[in-house]
């Protein structure tokens, strides 16, 4: 009855070993701006991740009202290393989105999309 109960354990510990780790692939953590959020136009994207990334190999374009796409290409320089950061153009309002690829550290790609909405700043003296 042991050989047999440990011949199962065994035989599950094989099972589990051979699963990929889910830790191996960057999950984003946060971003600025948030996802689904409407704010004035931002003057920063920045996306934080689960883990360091190979960050001269990840990219991130920006889609806003009629498709305009905007290559997002310079990161900045003193950004984590679990951290892509970016300063943006002036935005006009609408809706857009971060769409993200980026390897990790241990190879491992991963991609997704980060939705906000850009709103027409307040007239100043508005009361």
């Amino acid at each position: 009855m042991r050989l047999a109960i440990l011949v199962v354990l065994g035989m599950i510990g094989a099972c589990l070993a051979g699963l990929p780790d889910a830790r191996a692939h960057a999950i984003i953590l946060e971003s600025a701006p948030r996802h689904e959020e409407s704010l004035p136009s931002p003057k920063r994207l920045v996306l934080r991740f689960n883990s360091r990334l190979e960050q001269p190999l990840c990219s991130v374009q920006l889609v806003g009202p009629r498709r305009k796409t905007i290559a997002l290409l310079r990161q900045e320089a003193d950004a984590p290393a679990d951290t892509l950061a970016y300063l943006l153009p002036p935005l006009d309002p609408g809706a857009y989105q971060a769409r993200w690829k980026v390897i990790a550290a241990d190879g491992h790609v991963t991609e997704g999309i980060v939705l906000f909405t850009v709103i027409a700043p307040e007239p100043t003296g508005k009361r």
